[in-house]
């Protein structure tokens, strides 16, 4: 058909701006679907991996991908043909289609986009658009295959099509007009015509076994969740008005498509999308050459075999003993063998990927050839809030809003040793688009989560190789979901390294069986109790290597057991005198302040200090700066002299610290392992006697009370609530008197958690035990719940994707985000005054049952209106809470939920507490 036989298609727009100071501030609606689907095919015909994926899952060879998928795209924003959608300028609807409306836009148009072709699919059947196969399939077979992709590209607002409104189902025959449909319809075969060839080839070429149409529906099922992704990508480059403007004119579709991918490509490039050429020189020594004998792991990696096929690698090795530098190899040469265009870090907190963020900088480039300019991106909630990450952007140096037009590549400083493009760096969403990226691990699992864009996060992880970090430091919920985030990413032909010093057997057989079912394969039995270890598995076969630890990395530390806090003080004060740096890691963060201030009161401010999550933001952040400069690999015998931690778990996680001495509250076997491997880390510090643990725990008997652990930790019995593998860990330290590494890591961790240890808690404690094993069944119960139905394709289901419902990343106590304000009687200001981030900088988070309503007592409302509004997200995400000076610390009254009166109170030394009245 010729484009121009029917014009009404051209009488619709789909862009606009102000018409009041340009009647021709418009583009027309067919354009922009061009637009998003030239953005598209560009991208697919530059990014290799992404279209071998689509070929490898739907069957399909590369000119049937190419073409459907431009058209599916194309088709997007069917739904603005609809009167509903053309009446939200009633100007426009009038100059174009010549006619008024009183229809109102009662449904989005993403989803009356799904509604739409419901109700021309019958005719574009019988008109054989789509060069479908009618002789063995019929239309209701073919909408099997056809309306997992429908509903891909008309959900690219976030979340797949809506059902109903308002809860009533959706009438399709009173959401479009006898017009809209028959302009739909002729839009539906012009762009059928402009991409789908007379030789297009349904056939499928595929390797799975069974009936070759059900593996087509299957295919597209599981494709739909990556085309989502890739719809609201293309649709966000289409959108953007710098590098596709307005053109209100009609042309030829054929001359305008031609226009479109120029453009499109362009915008790719700015936009930094386009994938970096990896580097072909692999290995330990050429990514970091600072590394002058390669651990036995890191030269394994570097040399082990690699498939051509989607792996999984679990390293499980020592702290401290290089198996990051280790998972960095290995992913480089997975990105060499053409299994990831770059890679993402998932790390347990944002203080750990801050960390690992200034870590890639020295390396990433080395991934890509010299000439390519790859992105570096660091993906958390707060990821805005890092100097140096702000730097690499240029939010520094630029006042352009996020869709502004920002191309970083005329970037000439040499200073900035990371580079990111601001459009991807605006938003978490499209942070996983990046080439390289290290994130909290909710970044991942928000992929396999009914969260909104969901499905963009799916096309960034499917593009890298994921390696997760610290994988034994997730509770049940959490694990679960990360099992499901691995079947997923296998499933759609992603690799993955998962890294641990302390794995339980059980977890590590979880984690790989969970990769193989997304590959369509069982798992093996792994039974290896090597230690340290390297478990490979893939759709061929699963192996596990044992792996030589790095010389001198092999050590005893000493136990040292206290039982009462007094003792634990007078070692850390005679220590600190004589000049050794001491940390003491508490269970919890009113433990840790208690603590901070006895010690204090004895050897003063300058000596103790206190890190721990109930900072303002800006506080928090320059403590770890702090604590980094005085117990990090880089501080001196000077600095460190005496020097004394009281922290939290905060310090547990991948960061690079190093104390003298260590004490821990008595906490899980896996954490003390972790906590113990900050002890004595570096020996370029001096340290050359043994290493001793001291562990604060309760006094060890046979048979303990019920109340054994809570008689001396009434607040941490709520955080670690398995009391029995807490009296298996003192038992197992008690009996040993060292940690023998590695000899012991295995027979400690299995001694704990493994099914058979679990016979061996003492009779008052099970009660404890068997509570948090129903707790953590039903954790997991919940997790497979809150997943999305991956093999469904992308869809919504009557609890998924309703709105206002968040589903969490992590389960625990709920909490709420305090933005913190002082008051000086006449203005109100930031808590933490720095420039324009100091909002979010004043933010601190704590218990949501601690805090309900805020009491302004004397402050005016009026002011407090005023400061919110002036907010950029007008205090959308946040509590206000303002605070008055009172002898030096600053305080705020308001309710908990229980209605009860309380006081906050920051201090600047020991940050948020709260009092009841």
């Amino acid at each position: 058909m010729d484009n121009s036989c029917n014009n009404s298609i051209f009488y619709n727009w789909g862009k606009s701006g102000s018409i009041e100071e340009d009647e021709h501030n418009y583009h027309l609606l067919v354009y922009h679907c061009l637009d998003v689907a030239a953005a598209g095919k560009v991208l697919l015909e530059k990014d290799t991996l992404l279209t071998e994926k689509f070929i490898r899952i739907t069957g399909l060879n590369k000119k049937s991908v190419l073409s459907l998928v431009s058209f599916f795209l194309a088709i997007h924003d069917l739904g603005k043909f609809s009167e509903r959608f053309q009446n939200l300028k009633p100007e426009l609807l009038r100059t174009l289609r010549g006619h008024d409306s009183d229809k109102n836009y009662t449904l989005r148009h993403d989803s009356m986009g799904f509604h739409l072709w419901d109700r021309i699919w019958n005719k574009v059947w019988d008109k054989n658009n789509l060069r479908l196969d009618k002789i063995e399939y019929d239309v209701s077979d073919w909408a099997l295959v056809i309306y997992p992709w429908i509903k891909a590209v008309t959900g690219h607002h976030g979340k797949p099509p809506e059902y109903s409104i308002h809860g009533v189902p959706v009438n399709p025959r009173e959401l479009f007009t006898e017009e809209d449909t028959e302009v739909g319809y002729f839009f539906v075969e012009t762009v059928s015509e402009l991409f789908l060839s007379s030789d297009f080839d349904f056939t499928v070429y595929s390797d799975e076994e069974g009936d070759p149409f059900d593996n087509l529906i299957s295919g597209f099922k599981k494709s739909s969740w990556l085309l989502a992704g890739l719809t609201v990508l293309s649709d966000w480059i289409g959108s953007n008005s710098y590098h596709f403007n307005y053109i209100s004119e009609p042309m030829s579709l054929h001359k305008y498509w031609e226009h479109a991918l120029i453009k499109a490509e362009q915008a790719l490039y700015d936009f930094w999308l386009l994938p970096s050429c990896v580097s072909l020189e692999t290995g330990i020594e050429s990514l970091f050459t600072n590394i002058q004998t390669p651990s036995p792991l890191q030269s394994y990696v570097s040399t082990c075999d690699i498939e051509q096929n989607p792996q999984l690698f679990i390293i499980e090795e020592t702290t401290g003993s290089g198996k990051t530098e280790a998972a960095l190899t290995l992913a480089h040469r997975m990105m060499s063998r053409g299994l990831g265009n770059g890679v993402f870090i998932a790390l347990p907190t944002m203080a750990t990927s801050n960390a690992m963020y200034e870590r890639l900088t020295g390396v990433y480039r080395k991934f890509f050839l010299p000439n390519s300019s790859p992105s570096l991106v660091l993906a958390h909630s707060s990821s805005y809030l890092s100097d140096k990450f702000r730097n690499s952007i240029g939010f520094s140096n630029t006042g352009e809003d996020s869709e502004s037009y920002c191309n970083n590549k005329s970037i000439k400083d040499e200073t900035i040793s990371a580079q990111c493009s601001q459009w991807i760096a605006d938003n978490r969403k499209k942070a996983l688009l990046a080439d390289v990226g290290a994130g909290t691990v909710d970044q991942a699992i928000m992929a396999v989560l009914p969260a909104y864009h969901q499905s963009l996060r799916i096309l960034g992880l499917t593009r890298n190789v994921l390696v997760v970090d610290e994988v034994h430091a997730y509770d049940p919920y959490m694990h679960a979901l990360l099992c499901n985030l691995l079947e997923m990413h296998s499933s759609l032909g992603g690799s993955a390294i998962l890294l641990s010093a302390t794995l339980p057997m059980r977890q590590r057989q979880e984690l790989a069986n969970s990769f193989c079912r997304g590959l369509g394969v069982g798992c093996k039995e792994l039974k290896n109790t090597d230690y340290p270890l390297l478990t490979f598995a893939s759709k061929t076969d699963a192996m596990e290597t044992p792996v030589n630890i790095r010389e001198g990395t092999d050590r005893t530390i000493g136990i040292e057991f206290f039982n009462e806090l007094e003792a634990v003080e007078n070692k850390i004060v005679d220590l600190s005198r004589k000049g050794s740096c001491v940390c003491w890691v508490r269970n919890t963060v009113d433990d840790a302040i208690e603590t901070y201030q006895r010690l204090v009161a004895i050897l003063g401010e300058e000596q103790v200090d206190l890190f721990h999550a109930r900072f303002v933001m800006g506080n928090r952040l320059k403590i770890e700066n702090r604590v980094m400069s005085y117990f990090g690999k880089n501080s001196t015998e000077e600095i460190r002299s005496g020097r004394v931690l009281i922290s939290t778990q905060v310090v547990e996680q991948s960061l690079d610290l190093d104390f003298d001495y260590l004490i821990s509250d008595l906490a899980p076997i896996d954490l003390i392992i972790q906590r113990a491997g900050r002890l004595q880390r570096h020996p370029e510090h001096g340290i050359n006697r043994v290493p001793i643990l001291g562990i604060l725990a309760p006094e060890l008997t046979e048979n303990p009370s019920k109340n054994w652990y809570s008689d001396v930790f009434s607040r941490a019995a709520f955080v670690y609530p398995n009391h029995g593998e807490l009296w298996l860990t003192a038992s197992l330290l008690a009996e040993k008197g060292t940690i023998t590494v590695p000899d012991d890591l295995r027979l400690l961790i299995e001694g704990v958690f493994s099914e058979k240890a679990s016979e061996n808690i003492p009779e008052n404690l099970k009660s404890s035990a068997e509570e948090s094993k129903g707790n953590s069944m039903a954790s997991k119960s919940l997790a497979n719940l809150n997943s999305l139905n991956f093999e469904a394709g992308y869809q919504k289901s009557p609890t998924q994707w309703v709105d206002e419902v968040i589903t969490p990343t992590r389960l625990g106590r709920e909490t709420v985000t305090l933005r913190l304000a002082k008051w000086d009687g006449k203005s109100l200001t930031p808590f933490f005054e720095n420039g324009r981030y100091s909002w979010e900088l004043s933010q601190v988070r704590i218990s949501k049952n601690k805090f309900k309503t805020v009491n302004y007592c004397n402050i005016p409302e009026l002011n407090v209106e005023k400061v919110i509004d002036s907010m950029p997200d007008k205090g959308k995400w946040s509590i206000f809470v303002p605070l008055s000076e009172v002898n030096g610390e600053w305080m705020g009254y308001a309710t908990d939920e229980k209605g009860n009166h309380i006081t906050l109170i920051y201090n600047q030394k020991t940050g948020l507490s709260i009092q009841k009245e």
